[in-house]
């Protein structure tokens, strides 16, 4: 899978109950994966080289705060979360991730994309520019930080 071509990831249940990722690619197709979102981010971020840790880290020292912050994956790929639904249970995901470059229209109950998919939501359109400050932070961040180390990848 082609990461960069991500829309949003979208928490559902199955036909059993059991927590599901939807990935909304920007094409407006969607692929359906049997593991929780988090699950997915992890495995995702394995594929990519980069540990889950080291990233959460760096990005709660960037923004000062731990709980849903922005997922950057690299200055041009950055992923907002948003609440998709009501949990269930303690340990239950409720949350989402959005492209950040994909979001075209905001509202206090849906997000529109910039491919015309129109997403439920139940963050607030103040919490969502909130995170999409953030996001720009961690973005510009990330290009300082990558700057420093370019002397190791020029030949």
């Amino acid at each position: 899978m082609i990461y960069i071509q991500f829309a949003a990831l979208i928490p559902f249940y199955d036909n059993y109950g059991q927590n599901s990722t939807c990935v909304l690619l920007q094409d407006g197709s969607r692929e359906y994966f049997n593991c929780s979102i988090k699950a997915y981010i992890h495995r995702m971020l394995y594929e990519l080289h980069l540990d889950p840790r080291a990233v959460n880290f760096w990005t709660s020292k960037i923004l000062g705060t731990k709980l849903n912050t922005p997922l950057i994956i690299d200055d041009s790929l950055v992923l907002i979360p948003i609440k998709f639904r009501k949990s269930v249970g303690k340990q239950d995901g409720c949350f989402g991730y959005v492209n950040n470059e994909c979001i075209e229209k905001l509202d206090d109950t849906r997000i529109t994309l910039a491919g015309g998919e129109v997403l439920p939501s139940l963050s607030q359109k103040s919490y969502i520019l909130k995170k999409q400050k953030d996001a720009a932070l961690l973005s510009y961040a990330y290009t300082d930080y990558k700057k420093q180390y370019e002397f190791m990848w020029k030949s």
